[in-house]
């Protein structure tokens, strides 16, 4: 149990890390959404962004945050 607290510490850092560094004001937008519990529709809503564009951010963060050191849980 010990050993998955301190890998959920480690992902916490990596994801304020990444966030800090983000450029793009839109993703930064996304992420702070998601981090707050917000759902896709109401990301889509708020920002004012369809669903194809909403998928194209997830998609750069994802791919972003698994090059920043994210590890899927499964791992």
């Amino acid at each position: 149990m010990q050993e998955r607290r301190q890998n959920n510490g480690r992902r916490c850092q990596i994801v304020q890390q990444f966030v800090k560094e983000i450029r793009d004001d839109t993703m930064r937008l996304v992420c702070f959404l998601y981090i707050n519990g917000y759902k896709d529709g109401e990301i889509r809503r708020t920002l004012h962004i369809n669903k194809p564009r909403l998928k194209q951010i997830k998609d750069q963060l994802a791919f972003d945050l698994l090059k920043a050191g994210i590890r899927n849980l499964e791992d």
